[in-house]
């Protein structure tokens, strides 16, 4: 038995028909799926608003017994800093002084 060269043509279009048919089948469903789906949901929707339209009133919890309140720590006086001047919040330059710093930039030309 020999295959004719069309043989191999026309089981490749059957394949391929096959695929074509079961993915529009598929579609199909797929389609139908969803308009289910869209349905439902218009349903709910509606229904949903329906629900919110009447206003809904929950009895209030009942109250427990109330704790006893908490003594006051004794708030402890912070110590007071030593009279006189503080000196402002500087940079440290890597344990260098204000002025060799200064000097150090105007050597390397910064303005």
């Amino acid at each position: 038995m020999s295959l004719q060269p069309g043989d191999d043509q026309d089981d490749q279009d059957d394949t391929q028909r096959e695929a074509d048919k079961q993915a529009n089948g598929m579609k199909d469903q797929l389609r139908k799926e969803v308009a289910q789906w869209n349905a439902a949901r218009d349903d709910t929707s509606g229904r949903q608003a329906a629900d919110f339209s009447v206003p809904v009133t929950t009895p209030p919890a009942p109250r427990t017994a109330k704790r006893a309140p908490r003594a006051k720590a004794a708030v402890a006086d912070a110590p007071k800093p030593a009279d006189g001047p503080r000196k402002p919040f500087s940079m440290s330059f890597d344990g260098v002084t204000d002025a060799e710093h200064i000097s150090y930039m105007i050597a390397r030309g910064a303005r």
